[in-house]
């Protein structure tokens, strides 16, 4: 088989005219050498590429690298924003699971779907362990010897916010169905200083191939929040115990008689922390929700919208909790993390700021190895 390259000068291609006819006359060449097309190869390529030695990558190659690189790079948290279609962002597929239109068997996907999200939460629940019982002097260790290796902006940025972290308040997010909005919410609470989020993603609340693809985001954006610390639960109820177990004072968001205006809420006058249960876009908070709360209050609106959107919502409930904290007191107490806390933090914050292998071989050259439940490294 003969081939024939074509070296072709990429500024030639703005000329439109002589790049046509330079295309025909090379394939009139081309069936003079070989009259049999089956046979011959023409290959083009620009003067760029042949000097790079790169081969033309076919179309099928491009799209699974444009797909690649999306899935890697476009789902930014400091960076990130809605997408022209945020029900359906291909940043949050990343688990690669679908469901076809034409499925019947949904009493197995709804089995599956089980099964994935039991797993999630005892992902999450080990690396919450894992990271609990890490030794304090290898954390301050590991962090010290990993600090040389990022810009001295980016280090002194960490401290600073996590200095201004605070573990006060956190919100209890029931069965979303965008997973931009939970993204973006999640955006919203960190900016706002908080540390602790929780979620509930319970399968049988999500009926319906779009529901569960949907779901399978929430997954991916969950995952993919690296500067926050995520719990997942498998139901509201069980959410919801372990909360009061834990001290919290429950506050839902719901429109009832007994229901608050957000501007009349005194936020110390339990005495406890606060959790914040924000429900679902469009049924609102469950009825366990409501009925395991001590209290719930709304947000007035003046308009012809029935409600906010949820990450709006979000943001309002966030931004009347910072004009009531002041001194110490109130919802949002910046710097009430414990020192073991904080310094866990630290490390988790230089991690997310380096390159992984980079990090890997710094440890394991002073000797330090951390645990391969934490998927950091």
């Amino acid at each position: 088989a003969s081939t024939l390259t074509l070296r072709i000068n990429p500024s030639l291609m703005i000329r439109e005219p002589l790049f046509i006819f330079l295309m025909v006359m090379v394939r009139c060449l081309s069936a003079l050498i070989n009259p049999n097309p089956a046979i011959s190869r023409l290959r083009f390529r620009t003067s760029s590429s042949l000097s790079a030695g790169a081969e033309r990558k076919s179309s099928r190659s491009r799209r699974k690298e444009r797909k690649e690189n999306q899935s890697t790079l476009d789902l930014e948290w400091e960076t990130f924003d809605f997408s022209e279609s945020p029900k359906w962002d291909s940043r949050f597929t990343g688990d690669g699971l679908h469901v076809a239109s034409n499925t019947d068997d949904w009493e197995e996907i709804a089995e599956i779907e089980a099964e994935h999200d039991v797993a999630l939460q005892k992902d999450f629940e080990r690396r919450h362990e894992v990271w609990n019982n890490l030794d304090d002097e290898l954390v301050v260790k590991a962090t010290q010897l990993l600090v040389p290796f990022i810009q001295e902006e980016r280090w002194n940025r960490i401290q600073s916010i996590m200095r201004e972290r605070t573990q006060q308040t956190k919100f209890l997010f029931e069965n979303i169905s965008n997973p931009s909005n939970c993204f973006a919410c999640l955006r919203t609470i960190d900016s706002f200083g908080m540390q602790n989020v929780d979620l509930v993603m319970q399968s049988g609340q999500y009926q319906g191939k779009a529901a569960l693809n949907q779901k399978r985001g929430m997954r991916t954006a969950a995952g993919a929040a690296k500067w926050l610390t995520i719990r997942n639960h498998l139901s509201t109820e069980l959410a919801l115990t372990k909360m009061k177990q834990d001290g919290y004072h429950i506050m839902c968001t719901d429109v009832n008689p007994q229901s608050r205006d957000i501007r009349d809420i005194d936020w110390d006058a339990s005495g406890k922390k606060i959790c914040i249960v924000m429900g679902n876009e469009e049924r609102g908070v469950s009825d366990v929700a409501k009925k395991m709360s001590d209290e719930s209050f709304y947000i007035n609106m003046c308009g012809m919208a029935e409600s906010f959107n949820l990450s709006v919502a979000t943001a309002i409930t966030c931004a009347h909790m910072s004009a009531a904290s002041k001194d110490g007191n109130g919802p949002l107490r910046p710097g009430d993390l414990s020192k073991k806390e904080y310094n866990t933090l630290l490390l988790k914050g230089v991690l997310n700021s380096m390159k992984p292998k980079l990090a890997r071989a710094l440890l394991k050259k002073y000797g330090i190895e951390l645990p391969k439940e934490l998927n950091i490294l």
